[in-house]
C-alpha cells in the first residue's frame, strides 16, 4: 500500500538526515586517509554508525510501505499492520545499538587526546555502560512478549509480560548524560593548554556540538512512553522521527572536529598569496618535532616521494626496526626530528587541536618517569619541499 499519514514527511527527514551525514562520512574518510594520512579504530567505527543509520531508516521506509505513520484504525489489510510493525521494530533495533555505536566513535576520539589515566577510565566506562545497556534493550523489546511474534501480530494467542518502556527511558537518559558528558569533558584538559585562548575557544565550541545531540535524545526520552500506545503505528512517529535525528546530529558533531585539518589545510591555501608563502607559515607554526598518533591505527612516517641527497632508512627497515623494538602498535608515539619539514604536514591526529597540543603532549610524555616507554626517532633531511 502507499505510504499515508505522516509516513511521507518522516521518511523525507530521515532520509535527508541520513544523506547529510553521508557527507561527513566521506568528508572524514578524506581527511582521515588524504589530509592527515592516519586511520584508526575510531574511523571504522564511525562509518558502522553510519550503517546502522542507514538499515535504520531504510527498515522505517518498508515499514511506511505498509502502514507506519497511519492510523492503525485505517489499515484495513491485518496483514499490512502486522509488517509494520515487524520493521518499524527492526529499525528501532538498527537505531538503538547504532546509537551506541556512535556515542563509542565519540568516545574512542577522545580517548586519543586525553592524557590522564583517569580521563580514560571514565570514558571506558561510560562506553561500556551505554553498550551493555543497548544490547539489553534490544534483548527486553524481543523477548516481552510470549511468544515473540506476538509482538508484531496480535492475532495468534498470547501476551506480553514486560513493558519495555521503562528500560528504553532508562536507555534514552543515559544517552543524553553520555551526549552533555562528552561535550563538556573537553574543556577539563584541553583549556589548560598553553596556547591562544581564542583558538582554544574555537576548538572547544566544535568539540562541544554534542550538547545538539543531547538536545535531540531528550526530546527522544518525551516520546518513549508512545511505545506503550494503542495507535502504535501513528503515535511512535516522533520517537522515529527524533531517534534518526539524535543519532544524525551525534556523528555530524563528531565529523566537524575530526575534518578541521581538512578545514584549515584549504582555507588557509585559499587565504595565502602563493603557495610558498602557505608552506612557509606551516614551517614556522608548527615546528620541526611533532608526534605521530592514533588511535588503534597505523603510525604515520614520510612517503618514499624523496629528492635527491635525502638520506632515510626507507619503511622495510623502519618495519623491521619496530618489530625488533615491538612499537608500532595503537598506543605508540613516533617522533620525525628534521631540519626541515615534510611533506604531509597534517599527518599527526593532534592536527584538530594544533602544535600547541602536540608539544605538550610531547613534553608530558618526556616527563613521566614510571614504567618503560620506547621512542623511536627518524632522521631525515630535506634540500628543499
Amino acid at each position: 500500500m502507499a505510504m499515508g499519514g505522516d509516513g511521507p514527511w518522516a521518511i523525507s527527514v530521515m532520509w535527508s538526515l541520513t544523506a547529510v551525514t553521508l557527507i561527513f562520512v566521506i568528508l572524514r574518510v578524506y581527511t582521515r586517509v588524504f589530509v592527515v594520512k592516519s586511520y584508526g579504530v575510531d574511523d571504522h567505527v564511525y562509518n558502522l554508525a553510519f550503517g546502522f543509520l542507514f538499515f535504520y531508516t531504510l527498515f522505517t521506509t518498508i515499514s511506511a510501505k505498509y502502514g507506519f505513520g497511519q492510523n492503525m484504525s485505517d489499515i484495513k489489510d491485518l496483514d499490512d499492520t502486522a509488517h509494520a510493525i515487524l520493521f518499524e521494530a527492526i529499525g528501532q533495533t538498527f537505531a538503538v545499538v547504532g546509537m551506541a555505536v556512535a556515542k563509542w566513535s565519540l568516545g574512542l576520539f577522545l580517548l586519543r587526546l586525553v592524557k590522564a589515566q583517569w580521563h580514560k577510565i571514565v570514558i571506558w566506562i561510560s562506553m561500556g555502560v551505554l553498550m551493555a545497556a543497548s544490547i539489553s534493550v534490544c534483548f527486553v523489546f524481543w523477548l516481552q512478549c510470549s511468544p515473540p511474534k506476538y509482538l508484531w501480530d496480535r492475532r495468534i494467542p498470547g501476551r506480553c509480560h514486560i513493558d519495555s518502556t521503562p528500560v528504553s527511558m532508562l536507555l534514552c537518559i543515559l544517552c543524553v548524560i553520555v551526549d552533555f558528558f562528552y561535550a563538556l569533558f573537553p574543556w577539563l584538559f584541553i583549556w589548560g593548554l598553553q596556547m591562544n585562548t581564542r583558538e582554544k575557544i574555537v576548538i572547544l565550541s566544535s568539540l562541544s556540538l554534542g550538547v545538539i545531540a543531547g538536545a535531540c535524545g531528550i526530546k527522544r526520552t518525551i516520546e518513549v512512553p508512545e511505545l506503550s500506545s494503542p495507535n502504535y503505528l501513528k503515535d511512535t512517529v516522533g520517537l522515529i522521527v527524533w531517534s534518526a535525528a539524535e543519532i544524525s546530529v551525534t556523528m555530524i558533531c563528531i565529523g566537524i572536529p575530526v575534518c578541521r585539518p581538512l578545514y584549515k589545510k584549504y582555507l588557509e591555501k585559499l587565504t595565502s598569496r602563493d603557495g610558498s608563502k602557505y608552506r612557509n607559515y606551516q614551517d614556522r607554526s608548527e615546528g620541526g618535532s611533532y608526534p605521530l598518533k592514533t588511535f588503534g591505527g597505523s603510525t604515520m612516517r614520510p612517503g618514499p616521494d624523496t629528492k635527491d641527497g635525502d638520506t632515510s632508512d626507507g619503511e622495510d627497515s623502519i618495519t623491521k626496526a619496530e618489530r625488533k623494538l615491538g612499537i608500532g602498535g595503537p598506543f605508540t608515539k613516533s617522533y620525525v626530528r628534521g631540519g626541515e619539514r615534510v611533506r604531509g604536514d597534517n599527518q599527526s591526529d593532534e592536527q584538530i587541536l594544533g602544535p600547541d597540543f602536540r608539544r605538550s603532549q610531547r613534553d608530558d610524555l618526556e616527563s613521566q618517569d614510571k614504567g618503560i616507554r620506547v621512542t623511536y626517532e627518524v632522521t631525515t633531511s630535506r634540500l628543499d619541499i
